[in-house]
């Protein structure tokens, strides 16, 4: 675990929430400064409260789900930001007592003991991208949880699944609505049927923005990902902009570390009592790589028998996992040295 060192002689803890913040300002020796509740998240009011100590100070929040505007107003302010990382954060502060008010303050004796975890700060500038790859994503989910909800109500009247037939969902529906006598099942499979066409015209609009896009703020890495088996465009710009900047992952462990490949263990007196970490880390990633191997393994002259062995060996879910890691492991060079795939380095090691 790595922590952030703070060099500023005053360190600002937040407890972030959607509609207030509260903010507790220490010295160096722990000293109180300031002990207050801001309604409304008005950053104006924080700025005036912090400004006798502004001249050196720190903020830190958790990485919640709403802390991009803080530190978006607070590099504006040109005052030093740092996101922990909230479940490193939650084995350091855990108590028995817990709210805002005691939580702002561990956050800012955590800072000034340099005992924060820190989490990536994500670019303001590129964070609209991933967003349309998130949402695109999430409906890819939703539609595809609609078409499976399809499937279980035809199962449960003892009828046999259709076969989804491809993005012709004008036959698909047909061969359903003739299973059924009931106007109310037909009636049912016609309203997820217009969800799922939703979905689709939603899908195919983000796709065609979110390619222009990739292909513009990342030629040459993009270009390098679709040469990998498995790695097609979405999930190149998924890659892309879920890491951002592959220099910011000093070894290649950190990489497989951040995209939720390797997990760490719990020991005590020289013995390993079992895994821990499975959720540290981005999810986005892990789906990524995950389904490049399933997606590699399928028609490849190299990658498919060494899958099989691997399978064989470890089991499906295991197999496919280390093959997740080994292209993790492949793209991270690619991108730090700027080659293209090599399926023979993937499976150089023995299985």
């Amino acid at each position: 675990m790595k922590y952030y060192t703070s060099t500023t002689e005053f360190n600002c803890g937040i407890d972030l929430h959607a509609r207030e913040m509260y903010v507790c300002v220490m010295d160096r020796q722990g000293a109180k400064l300031v002990h207050t509740n801001i309604v409304g998240n008005d950053f104006a009011f924080f700025l005036k409260k912090v400004e006798p100590y502004r001249h050196s100070l720190t903020v830190v929040c958790e990485c919640t789900f709403n802390w991009y505007w803080l530190a978006d107003a607070c590099f504006e302010a040109k005052v030093p930001f740092v996101l922990a990382h909230a479940l490193y954060l939650k084995h350091i502060t855990s108590s028995k007592n817990k709210n805002d008010r005691i939580d702002s303050e561990k956050l800012a004796h955590l800072l000034r003991a340099n005992l924060i975890p820190p989490s990536y700060v994500y670019p303001s500038g590129r964070r609209p991208i991933r967003t349309l790859l998130r949402q695109r994503m999430s409906y890819v989910w939703q539609r595809a949880a609609l078409m499976t909800h399809v499937s279980m109500n035809q199962t449960a009247e003892g009828l046999t699944p259709v076969a989804k037939g491809g993005h012709n969902r004008d036959v698909w529906i047909e061969r359903i609505l003739a299973q059924y006598d009931n106007p109310l099942h037909r009636m049912g499979v016609t309203c997820e049927m217009d969800m799922i066409r939703a979905y689709d015209t939603q899908i195919v609009k983000l796709e065609a923005e979110i390619i222009r896009q990739a292909k513009h703020h990342e030629g040459r890495d993009y270009q390098l990902l679709n040469t990998v088996p498995g790695i097609g465009p979405i999930l190149a710009m998924t890659i892309l902009f879920e890491l951002d900047a592959i220099e910011r992952f000093p070894t290649v462990k950190d990489f497989l570390s951040y995209s939720r490949l390797v997990k760490g263990s719990v020991a005590s007196a020289g013995k390993v009592k079992g895994l821990t970490g499975g959720k540290m880390g981005n999810a986005y990633l892990r789906w990524a790589f995950g389904e490049a191997a399933v997606i590699c393994k399928r028609n490849h002259p190299l990658l498919t028998p060494y899958a099989d062995r691997l399978i064989a060996k470890r089991g499906k879910f295991k197999g496919n996992a280390i093959l997740a890691a080994k292209l993790a492991r492949a793209v991270y060079f690619m991108l730090r040295k700027g080659t293209a795939f090599e399926a023979e380095k993937v499976i150089a090691t023995s299985v």
